[in-house]
C-alpha cells in the first residue's frame, strides 16, 4: 500500500494517476507507518516509511537536514534520466551540496537526490507531480514534445524506485493478459463516394493531385510509378465513374474490410450534410461542411454492421454545445440504434468545457485527444482517461493520423520517415501498453492518396507481437472495467485482495502482476484476473 500525502486541489489528479498506474494507495493517515510513502503536499517533515518519495519544489526542512542547496528552475525543462528524456512543464527545483545525486538531471543541474538513513530510503524529487499529471490531461502537450509518453516515464519512474529499493508491490498493467497493448483502427469518415461531388472543389482537387501533382511526386521521388499509373487511370475513369458505370473508389466500408481482413474497427461518421459548425474562434470554415449525412448512407452502413464494426459520431458542433451533440448523436442512432456511442470531434476542435458539453448530450466516450500536425501522446499516455468536470466520461486518445503524417503543411513525411516515427509508438506501446489508436481516413487508401502501403507496413508492425484488436468502444469499455477493479489489503498481511465485476464476454481478462524481489533481481509474477475475487501473496 502507498501512503499517498498531496494537497487538497491535488486530489482529483492524485485519483486519476493512480488509476493509471494501478496499484493499491490510500490517502495518508497520520502516525501510520508505510512501506512507502509518496509525498507532494509540500509539507513533508519527518517521514514513517521504508521509501518515503517526497515531490515539491518548496525548500523543505528535510533539504535543510540533508545540507541540501535548493534551486529554482522556471519551466519548461528537459529532464534527462538515464537513456529518457521527459519534459516538466511547471516549476522544478535543482538541488546542490553534501546528499548523494540522484538520476535526474536538467543540463548539469540535478533535480533530485537520494538519502538513508538506517533502512529507510528517502527520495526527493524536485517537481510537482500532480501538476504535471493536471497539465497533461488537460491542457496537454505541444507539437515539440509529442512522442514523448510523459506521464507513462512518471509511472515508470515510480516503479525503478520501488524495484530498486527493494518494495514487493502489485499492479495492473494497462494491457490485457497476455497482450502486448490494445490497438485500436479508426476512420474518419469526412467523405463518401467521389460521385456524390460534380463540378465542386473537392472534383478539382482530385484531378489537379491525381494529375500534376502525382506528376511532381514521381519526379521528386516520394511516389513510386505503380502508384502514379493507378491514379491517372483514376482520373481518366472520372467520367465512367459519376455516369454510374463504373465503381466509386471513394468506398471505406469495402476498402478497408480487405485491407485489416477481419480486424475489428472504428468509423466515425458525419451527421449533417452541408453544415461546417462553428470554430473555437467563432469562425465558420465552409471547408468544414461535409458531402453527405449518416442517413443518407444507411444502406451502406447496415451492410457493413458486425461484432467487429463499431459506427461512432464524427461531430460538429458537439464540443461547444450539448444540444448540438444530442442532435448529432439522435442522426447515428437512427441508423444505427445505439443509444450511447462514442465522438471524435472533425477537425479536432475541443475546448475545457467539451467534456461536460459531451457527456450531458449522452455520449459513452470521446477519441479527440490528438494533433492535426503531429503524432504521438497529447496528453502524455496512450491509456483511457477520465476527462475533468465529468462523472465517467472517458478519453480515448488518437495516437496516429495519417493527414498529419503526410500532408505538406504538416510533418510531410515520405513512406520510410512516417513508419520510422509510427514504429517507435509502437515500441511505446510494446514497453507501457495503453491503446494505440490510429485513425486513417475514409480515402486514404484510395486514389489519389493511396497511403494503404504505409498503413499495411502498420499493421505489420503492430501485429508482429499479441496484440488485442478492439473496437474503440470495446477498448474503452474494457479500460472502464480495469478502472472497477479494488484492492483491500489487512494491516500487517502480506495478502492483497482484488475484487471487480465480472466483464463482459467480449472483453478480455486484465493481468495482476506482483513484483517481488528475489536476491537482487525483481521476480514478475503474472496472473489472470476475470472478475470476482482473487487474493494475491506479496
Amino acid at each position: 500500500m502507498i501512503g499517498v500525502a498531496a494537497k487538497e486541489a491535488d486530489l482529483p489528479w492524485v485519483a486519476e494517476f493512480f488509476e493509471l498506474f494501478k496499484t493499491p494507495w490510500e490517502l495518508a493517515v497520520g502516525g501510520k507507518h508505510y512501506r512507502v510513502l509518496l509525498s507532494a503536499d509540500d509539507q513533508a517533515d519527518t517521514v514513517d516509511a521504508d521509501l518515503a518519495l517526497v515531490y515539491g519544489t518548496k525548500e523543505l526542512s528535510i533539504d535543510r537536514r540533508s545540507r541540501s542547496v535548493v534551486g529554482a528552475l522556471v519551466g519548461p525543462v528537459d529532464v534527462r534520466w538515464r537513456d529518457e528524456t521527459f519534459p516538466i512543464y511547471g516549476r522544478a527545483a535543482s538541488f546542490s551540496g553534501q546528499a548523494y545525486r540522484g538520476v535526474l538531471f536538467a543540463g548539469t543541474a540535478a533535480i533530485d537526490y537520494r538519502q538513508t538513513s538506517g533502512a529507510a530510503i528517502l527520495h526527493r524529487i524536485g517537481y510537482d507531480l500532480f501538476e504535471e499529471v493536471s497539465y497533461l490531461l488537460t491542457r496537454g502537450q505541444p507539437r515539440s514534445h509529442a512522442e514523448t509518453p510523459t506521464l507513462e516515464l512518471h509511472i515508470e519512474l515510480i516503479r525503478q524506485c520501488l524495484q530498486e529499493s527493494g518494495v514487493s508491490y502489485v499492479e495492473i498493467p494497462a494491457r490485457p493478459y497476455k497482450c502486448a497493448f490494445v490497438c485500436c483502427l479508426t476512420h474518419d469518415v469526412d467523405f463518401f463516394g467521389i460521385r456524390r461531388h460534380t463540378a465542386d472543389r473537392t472534383l478539382a482537387g482530385f484531378a489537379a493531385r491525381g494529375t500534376v501533382g502525382t506528376l511532381v511526386d514521381v519526379v521528386r521521388g516520394r511516389r513510386p510509378l505503380d502508384e502514379a499509373i493507378r491514379n491517372w487511370l483514376a482520373v481518366l475513369s472520372l467520367p465512367l465513374v459519376l455516369l454510374g458505370l463504373a465503381r466509386d473508389f471513394w468506398q471505406p466500408f469495402e476498402d478497408y474490410a480487405r485491407a485489416e481482413q477481419g480486424k475489428s474497427s472504428t468509423f466515425f461518421l458525419i451527421p449533417f450534410k452541408g453544415q461546417a459548425g462553428v470554430g473555437p474562434d467563432g469562425a465558420t470554415r465552409a471547408l468544414r461542411a461535409a458531402p453527405y449525412n449518416i442517413r443518407e448512407i444507411r444502406t451502406d452502413i447496415e451492410a457493413s454492421s458486425g461484432p467487429r464494426t463499431e459506427f461512432a459520431v464524427h461531430g460538429i458542433d458537439a464540443w461547444r454545445d450539448a444540444d448540438a451533440g444530442r442532435a448529432e448523436l439522435k442522426e447515428l442512432a437512427a441508423v444505427t440504434g445505439q443509444q450511447k456511442p462514442g465522438i471524435r470531434m472533425h477537425w479536432l476542435y475541443f475546448s475545457d468545457h467539451s467534456p461536460r458539453q459531451l457527456e450531458d448530450a449522452g455520449f459513452a466516450y470521446d477519441s479527440t485527444c490528438g494533433y492535426n500536425d503531429a503524432v504521438g501522446y497529447r496528453a502524455g499516455t496512450s491509456q483511457v482517461f477520465r476527462l475533468p468536470g465529468t462523472q465517467s466520461f472517458l478519453e480515448l486518445p488518437l495516437t496516429i493520423m495519417d493527414s498529419a503524417l503526410f500532408y505538406t503543411d504538416r510533418m510531410g513525411l515520405d513512406r520510410q520517415e512516417a513508419m520510422e516515427r509510427c514504429r517507435g509508438i509502437v515500441q511505446h506501446a510494446r514497453r507501457f501498453g495503453g491503446a494505440l489508436v490510429i485513425d486513417w481516413h475514409e480515402r486514404s487508401l484510395a486514389p489519389e492518396r493511396q497511403w494503404g502501403r504505409c498503413y499495411q507496413d502498420l499493421l505489420n508492425e503492430v501485429h508482429a507481437g499479441v496484440v488485442w484488436f478492439a473496437t474503440a468502444g470495446q477498448a474503452v469499455d474494457w479500460f472502464r472495467w480495469r478502472r472497477a477493479i479494488r484492492f483491500s489489503l489487512e494491516e500487517g498481511s502480506p495478502h492483497v485482495h482484488v475484487e471487480a465485476p465480472t466483464p463482459s464476454p467480449q472483453l478480455p481478462a486484465a493481468c495482476l502482476i506482483v513484483h517481488r524481489p528475489v536476491g537482487r533481481q525483481i521476480e514478475a509474477e503474472e496472473t489472470r484476473f476475470a472478475g470476482q475475487s482473487q487474493t494475491l501473496r506479496l
